[in-house]
């Protein structure tokens, strides 16, 4: 039954001033948490890009606030905390035991909640006079675990294959640093002073988080704090069935294919969506998409393939953007959104199946459910995004014959919507992760950017023409290895409603005598020589809407700015420019035939 937020109140007898305030400042407690381990951070890719996820959890695992951060980062906080507590149950522990004042945990095994074994979750418990009330937490991309190949892998053979894993691993016990665990760490993975001092910064953000959520406590007292995040999570679950009850019951079933797994080339993947609405519940079907792969391109399900679910749902149905009232982030937000997959199937491994590279398989399937509600509600979607991303690490070894990892994220561009164009070289869909300026990488690596620009004559036409993806030009100044974590080089992004699609991505090796190569969307440990050069292609967006109907005056800026042709203005908009300026007369005649 749903309840609105004044009869939540009610029930409850808080008053909703009071409410929102607690809820606004548990926002800005994980919020404050994310910005501290961003500025304290070692590597670019928490640093620079943000890959990274904070957030406060009850005693048994709910998530009662998040930071705006990557989106697959906070999600699966909830069920690495899961994760732990199956394996304290496993090995025959009382968490009541285990658990202690002082206590810091490291968790990123993907078949016990991890979104994939890089992302190291470090989870405190917080206690009030003696008794655990909550936890503290932070999820980060770390730039290497010490597997196959430095910082990503995609083609392994099994879990054991992608460097050192954790399962509720006590790095702090009381409030003593664990030596063996941190030495452990030092040993086994290829950057270990930018490893250990990330990881330092993650502690010292939940122990930031743990400082102010008890400070709220002591100035609301522990019995209204506790209530109020029951109230905040019933409401949270109350506006989001409200929004699902506005969308027309049914099934609506969409199908993608993913380029392949990393080793079979020829084999493409299918990812199957079945989105169900009945009433206010909302059930997402995966069991039809393909086998569990036998390389690391599979993805797991708590940690990955739910949190993707939940957001590109939470993104369409409850943006904060369209909707006036507070709208709580929290584990109620995903009561009403059931997740299924079938165990063996791609999202949903088997141990000892390894899913390390999984970033590409959840971009399809936010895309499959966008298209999926689009023929149910097109009035809140938007034409097809880049489904995709190149997730590119970069290593050698330098003078000191010690390894430099970089890892950069390649963004698409979002698809034409309802009133506006698509974004521009933005990641699309289940990941948010920022920018790295192009000076900071050519003064930490040997490595020089040529170009970084958006890509030219590639977007999907329409009414609200697709965002551009961008081009990159990386020339090596040192020999230097690379794997990519990628997809999207056999498929582009989808038009709606008359608007057209986008071609597909493009990565290409150019040797330093001019020789071409191309690559496929994943490479695990290839070689570039000194001099060589590395061509980097996104998919651009999808058009919303007839190409006709777009503005003449947006085409010729278009054209003026250097996204089409003069031969793209006519072909795709029927638009004609003769001499830097459009014929006016011939673009009504080619309209109107």
């Amino acid at each position: 039954m749903t309840m609105d937020a004044e009869e939540v109140v009610e029930e409850r007898q808080i008053d909703p001033v009071t409410l929102q305030v607690i809820g606004g400042e548990l926002d800005t407690i994980a919020q404050e948490m994310g910005h501290k381990l961003i500025r304290s951070a070692y590597s670019s890719i928490i640093r620079e890009s943000e890959d990274i996820g904070s957030g406060i959890l009850t005693a048994e695992g709910k998530q009662i606030a998040e930071g705006d951060f990557t989106p697959m980062q906070v999600g699966t906080l909830i069920a690495s905390v899961e994760g732990m507590f199956e394996t304290f149950e496993e090995r025959g522990q009382d968490p009541d035991e285990v658990i202690n004042e002082g206590d810091v945990f490291i968790h990123n095994h993907p078949h016990y909640g991890a979104a994939h074994s890089p992302d190291i979750a470090v989870i405190t418990p917080v206690f009030y006079e003696g008794e655990h009330i909550a936890w503290t937490a932070t999820n980060a991309h770390h730039l290497d675990i010490g597997a196959a190949t430095p910082g990503l892998a995609v083609d392994l053979e099994d879990v054991y294959a992608e460097g050192t894993l954790f399962k509720a691993t006590k790095i702090y016990e009381e409030g003593e640093r664990v030596d063996e665990i941190w030495n452990l760490i030092e040993e086994n993975v290829r950057t270990p002073r930018v490893v250990l001092g990330d990881l330092q910064a993650q502690i010292s953000s939940c122990e930031v988080g743990k400082e102010r959520f008890l400070g709220l406590i002591e100035e609301y007292g522990y019995e209204r704090i506790l209530q109020a995040s029951d109230d905040l999570m019933q409401y949270g679950e109350s506006l989001m069935r409200k929004e699902i009850e506005k969308v027309p019951d049914g099934t609506y079933h969409e199908t993608g294919y993913l380029d392949d797994d990393g080793r079979n080339r020829d084999e493409r993947l299918k990812v199957d969506v079945k989105l169900t609405v009945d009433g206010d519940d909302l059930t997402i079907d995966l069991s039809g998409s393909e086998d569990e792969v036998m390389t690391g391109y599979n993805i797991p399900f708590r940690g990955s393939a739910e949190p993707a679910s939940y957001f590109i749902v939470r993104a369409i149905l409850t943006d904060t953007y369209t909707h006036d009232e507070y709208i709580p982030q929290n584990s109620g937000t995903f009561a009403p959104i059931n997740v299924e997959a079938r165990e063996g199937s791609i999202f949903n491994p088997s141990m000892p199946r390894s899913a390390f590279a999984r970033i590409n398989q959840v971009d399809l399937l936010g895309d499959l459910i966008l298209k999926a509600f689009s023929n149910a509600i097109p009035e809140k979607t938007a034409a097809g995004s880049g489904p995709h991303c190149y997730f590119i690490s970069y290593s050698g070894v330098d003078e000191n014959d010690e390894y430099w990892v970089y890892i950069e994220v390649n963004e698409s561009a979002y698809g034409g919507r309802p009133d506006s164009d698509g974004l521009d070289a933005v990641d699309a869909l289940v990941h948010n992760t920022q920018n790295r300026p192009v000076e900071d990488i050519e003064l930490s690596h040997p490595l020089r950017i040529e170009h970084y620009r958006l890509r030219e004559g590639s977007h999907g036409a329409g009414e609200h023409r697709g965002g551009h993806g961008h081009e990159r030009m990386v020339k090596f100044l040192s020999d230097s290895t690379i794997t990519i974590e990628g997809d999207g080089n056999k498929y582009g992004s989808w038009g709606y409603d008359g608007g057209k699609g986008a071609p597909s991505g493009e990565l290409k090796h150019i040797k330093s005598d001019g020789e071409e190569i191309m690559l496929p969307s994943k490479v695990s440990g290839y070689k570039f020589e000194s001099g060589d050069k590395f061509s980097i292609k996104s998919i651009s967006g999808g058009g919303y809407g007839d190409p006709y109907d777009r503005p003449k005056q947006k085409v010729y800026e278009d054209y003026l700015d250097d996204f089409l042709t003069e031969e793209g203005a006519r072909e795709d908009y029927g638009v004609v420019i003769e001499d830097g300026e459009v014929d006016e007369e011939a673009t009504r005649r080619l309209r109107s035939s």
